[in-house]
């Protein structure tokens, strides 16, 4: 039943990825592409989170997706590019890692329409 869920709402995703343009970091602040990596050291979970911004998220402001917890974390931080701008043909943009290549679109998801702006 998943299997049929997941292929109903990945047809029915509303844009593009790369029409879907970022929100909540304007263009005058976007510093860059990062990507932070995690370790739990409650339950062990690696995990990596993408930003436009270089120091906003940290271990003492993220919480695990797995365990929930906040605040105790090994991470790392790369700079994918340092462009304050989006660049369509960068491969290092975040939208080109999000959704991996092969994801599928899961059935609780939350797709706003380009009506809803």
């Amino acid at each position: 039943m998943d299997h049929d869920l997941n292929r109903v709402n990945r047809n029915s995703q509303p844009v593009s990825v790369t029409d879907n343009k970022p929100i909540g970091v304007r263009v005058a602040e976007r510093e860059g592409v990062f990507v932070n990596g995690f370790i739990c050291q409650h339950c062990g979970l690696h995990f990596n989170l993408f930003s436009w911004k270089a120091n906003r998220h940290r271990s003492d402001n993220t919480y695990c997706p797995e365990c929930g917890k906040k605040g105790s974390f090994i991470h790392y931080r790369k700079a994918l590019s340092s462009k304050q701008t989006r660049d369509e043909n960068s491969k290092d943009e975040i939208f080109r890692h999000v959704p991996w290549p092969g994801s599928q679109l899961m059935n609780d998801s939350i797709i706003f329409s380009q009506h809803d702006e």
